[in-house]
């Protein structure tokens, strides 16, 4: 079926979700003009104790863009964000497309080689960050590379510049000598907005190329999906999330000014901040990942007041059932998961929030989103429920293809539909479930071993904490699955105890090796790096 399976999952959505909408053809930098005429004295963002309306973002982002366009961009430059969460990213952010450029987000916790790429890939003209990584910037920058600077603390005051030389300016200095009205660049809504850079299929990582069309549609399918969670203009979102992640960025930066909601701002995921955080200033949404939920689930002597939490998405890694249900009973709000990746702006699937929710499930498709299930193996489609395919999505928020990367594009790209490289196999319901990436789907002798599976099993074992399973190389059978666990606090199990616990209850092809690890690598989204734990094997 090539134009995607029958949406029997509209069944399921929430009532008054809307499995159509209607898209503007406006900019990003218009929806916040048009926030700020609505609710000019709502608070936009919260940052160490202190507050932004929206008329006052507003006005800086007017003042930023009138000093990027000074210090020479033009339309179409890309300029890179290299910061943690904090006001000066999220004004950097909506400055650059004001101004017409192109942003390009960087994770503060890359240096040498993997910055300089990004940098050079991207072809960035200017790049904004704080004090604190001026030294990493500085150590693969060229001469020609512009670097705005601004104190991560200093809260944007006049009185926090940073010394201006040949190629580095304060953002404070740019920002009180700048004009505060729109330079009214003209922009077309489907300009790229965002370069997201990503992992791939080979090599380095390749730039999605979101335009503001895209992000604006993908902002609108999550404010629909969470409309019966809150109101427009009642929005309190905790913002720890990482914006330089693009699930962040969406959810917890750009759906939230779409929706004139107050943003918590918390540059790093501090459960003791975090904590106080909720209490003082009672977000009622909160996006993140399973092991910020399972810190706040855990936490014992609950003296912190919760209860402001209604509506939850975690995504990035699969979420422990176990964790899910601790952290509704702690807070009292729901949380769900769902699905998405940076070529998809990035959300895909998400389970109702007060609707019918399927543990383990990933849910359904968000409005106008189409999906295949595609047999990798002769390329048909799936169209019963049961078998495992790759999934292929096709809907508004898709990205455009990779930046300057036509090879790569085509790999994934067809027809506009978007290639994942994950396998999923959907039940009767229409509700999708992730069996695995395409990529790490174990062949032993012939017998395919998917380690989501594994790893699911081996979370029901009372003294495993996480888990995670790889392939690794094997003289005979080509590849054998093996398991890295980490056990709970307190918790007592050898390697030989839960391998006689899988024997038990595997098929004996898929009982994995196991070794017991004080703790799985993860990035800084809380995402599992298998690739860490195949380089320790290979």
């Amino acid at each position: 079926m090539k134009n995607g399976l029958p949406p029997k999952w509209i069944e399921h959505y929430e009532a008054g979700v809307s499995p159509t909408l209607e898209y503007p053809t406006i900019t990003l930098s218009e929806v916040l003009h048009q926030t700020t005429e609505k609710y000019p004295q709502n608070t936009a963002f919260v940052f160490a104790d202190h507050h932004w309306t929206y008329q006052e973002f507003n006005e800086l982002v007017s003042r930023l863009a009138n000093a990027l366009l000074g210090l020479g961009l033009t339309p179409g430059d890309r300029v890179g964000i290299y910061l943690p969460n904090c006001p000066q990213f999220i004004i950097g952010y909506y400055g650059i497309l004001r101004s017409g450029g192109a942003v390009v987000p960087i994770n503060p916790l890359l240096t040498g080689d993997d910055l300089s790429f990004i940098i050079k890939d991207s072809g960035q003209r200017i790049v904004i960050t704080c004090t604190d990584l001026l030294p990493a910037l500085e150590a693969v920058a060229d001469d020609d590379l512009k670097i705005i600077v601004s104190p991560l603390q200093g809260l944007l005051s006049p009185e926090s510049t940073v010394p201006t030389t040949a190629n580095r300016f304060s953002l404070e200095k740019l920002l009180y000598e700048a004009p505060q009205t729109d330079p009214k660049v003209k922009i077309d809504h489907q300009t790229i907005a965002n370069l997201q850079y990503t992992g791939g299929t080979t090599g380095r990582s390749k730039g999605a190329i979101l335009t503001h069309a895209n992000l604006i549609a993908n902002s609108l399918q999550f404010i629909e999906w969470f409309k019966n969670a809150y109101q427009e203009g009642e929005g309190r979102f905790l913002g720890v999330i990482p914006f330089f992640h693009i699930y962040g960025l969406t959810t917890s930066m750009i759906a939230p000014i779409m929706s004139a909601s107050s943003i918590i701002l918390h540059s790093r995921f501090d459960i003791n901040e975090i904590m106080q955080s909720i209490n003082k200033y009672r977000p009622n949404l909160f996006m993140g990942v399973p092991s910020m939920y399972a810190a706040i689930a855990m936490r014992e002597n609950q003296e912190y007041d919760l209860s402001s939490i209604r509506a939850c998405v975690s995504g990035s890694a699969p979420l422990p059932p176990a964790i899910q249900e601790q952290f509704q009973k702690v807070t009292g709000g729901k949380l769900v998961e769902g699905y998405g990746l940076s070529e998809a702006s990035p959300i895909v699937t998400v389970n109702p929030i007060y609707g019918k929710v399927k543990t383990g499930s990933i849910g359904v498709p968000l409005s106008d989103t189409k999906i295949r299930i595609v047999d990798p193996e002769n390329g048909e489609d799936i169209t019963e429920p049961g078998p495992v395919g790759e999934l292929w999505v096709k809907g508004p928020q898709v990205m455009q293809g990779y930046w300057n990367n036509p090879e790569e594009t085509e790999l994934v790209l067809t027809d506009g539909w978007l290639h994942t490289g994950d396998l999923v196999q959907m039940d009767k319901d229409g509700y999708l479930y992730v069996a695995d990436r395409l990529k790490d789907m174990i062949i032993m002798g012939g017998e395919k071993i998917y380690p989501r599976e594994v790893e699911d099993f081996l979370y029901t074992h009372p003294a495993v904490k996480e888990v995670a399973v790889i392939g690794i190389p094997h003289p005979l059978r080509g590849e054998v699955p093996k398991a890295f666990v980490v056990l709970k606090e307190g918790a007592e199990a050898t390697a030989q105890e839960i391998r006689r616990y899988c024997i038990a209850h595997l098929s004996r092809f898929k009982v994995p090796k196991v070794q017991i690890i004080e703790a799985l690598p993860r990035n800084s989204v809380g995402k599992i790096l298998r690739r860490l734990l195949r380089e320790e094997e290979f």
